[in-house]
């Protein structure tokens, strides 16, 4: 705060004589204090060329200088603006400070490291067509064994820095970071990359991810990985184009292979599994749960479940319609119906309703309480 500007330009030969002397004497210093322990005089320079700069203590000194009227005011404004300067080029002597120590002993730096001609080579393929796999984990890396295998070049990052130290000294392709930082995203080749697979089941995790690639890229393929369909529609509106749940595509593999058990023919067996995959997994989701549903959303999105009701005597749907009963404000799907041990899947709306037979609903468990007092009380 009381440094004057106009009296820095007007001393300004003398604040840059000032600002030199700093910096070569408190390097120096600090390069023969540090020479004993460093073992080498380019580690005792760098040393000094770090710590070199001025700091808050040149400003307490020269607060008592002027306190016990050891120094005319005169000098102040000079040695405060040096040591100002000082502070502001830090960053940049310690940034290049073993540039500097090399340009000053005049001395070649050894040849690139194994880790500098990994990085070299990540920056270049950065700027070739490649995949981004967002997480390293056991299924990236599943999908980067698979990608290698049909050729397909991959980008990954991860936040486990263990994880990202073993797989790079193992040469693969990875980076440490943040996957949902936009600029690490630009600078792991976002614009030359042919898809994204984001492989974490959290969605908290997930989401940020696909709104910054969609936001960057309108038109890329993202691919993301969930535990269950509970958060679909909520990837599927931050911008994902598949999304994987894996307590889904599990129950596809058994069906998959019962089917194939059972002699189906295999052109069959694709049809059936690629349908219910389009339908995004609609088959797969009318389950009867053991516990009731929670909250997910407000929406009540992914909350929907398999209920029954059985018919008892003077119940007031028997001898209605299906029809009739939608009419008194059931908004649920009715499934089925058994009767007599027969059961008939998605029954007629003008079905009319027996005593005893069983009706299996479809719905939140707010929709399913009220549909079975309408069946049961009007």
């Amino acid at each position: 705060m009381q440094l004057n500007v106009p009296a820095l330009f007007r001393h300004l030969p003398a604040v840059i004589a000032l600002l030199a002397g700093l910096l070569v004497i408190k390097t120096a210093i600090i390069m023969l204090a540090a020479r004993p322990f460093a073992g080498q005089w380019f580690k005792a320079l760098r040393t000094g060329v770090v710590l070199a700069q001025g700091g808050e203590f040149g400003f307490a000194l020269l607060a008592l200088l002027l306190h016990n009227q050891l120094i005319g005011s005169e000098f102040t404004q000079p040695l405060l603006a040096a040591i100002t300067l000082s502070m502001l080029i830090s960053p940049f002597l310690i940034r290049h400070n073993k540039r500097i120590a090399r340009f000053l002993l005049r001395e070649s730096g050894p040849l690139e490291t194994g880790l500098e001609r990994l990085e070299a080579a990540n920056q270049a393929l950065a700027r070739r067509e490649h995949v981004i796999l967002c997480g390293y984990g056991r299924v990236g890396q599943n999908v980067a064994r698979v990608l290698e295998g049909e050729g397909f070049e991959f980008l990954a990052i991860d936040l486990d820095p263990l994880r990202v130290r073993t797989a790079r000294a193992a040469g693969d392709a990875v980076i440490f970071g943040d996957a949902a930082d936009e600029g690490l995203l630009k600078s792991a080749g976002l614009e030359r990359a042919n898809a994204v697979v984001v492989t974490f089941s959290d969605p908290s995790r997930s989401i940020p991810i696909i709104r910054v690639v969609r936001r960057l890229r309108t038109d890329l393929p993202i691919l993301v990985r969930a535990m269950d369909d509970s958060h679909l529609e909520e990837l599927l509106a931050a911008g994902a184009t598949e999304v994987v749940p894996e307590t889904l595509e599990a129950a596809l593999t058994l069906v998959s292979n019962t089917l194939h058990r059972l002699n189906v023919p295999p052109s069959r067996v694709i049809r059936t599994v690629g349908e219910i995959r389009r339908q995004r997994y609609q088959t797969l989701r009318s389950v009867f749960v053991r516990d009731g549903a929670g909250r997910i959303d407000d929406s009540g999105t992914f909350r929907e479940e398999l209920h029954t009701v059985v018919l008892p005597p003077g119940a007031w749907s028997i001898g209605r319609t299906i029809t009739e009963i939608r009419g008194r404000g059931a908004e649920v799907s009715f499934t089925a119906v058994r009767r007599d041990g027969i059961v008939g899947r998605d029954p007629d709306p003008q079905m009319t309703l027996r005593e005893g037979d069983v009706v299996v609903l479809f719905g939140t468990p707010e929709a399913q309480e009220h549909a079975e007092a309408v069946l049961l009380a009007g």
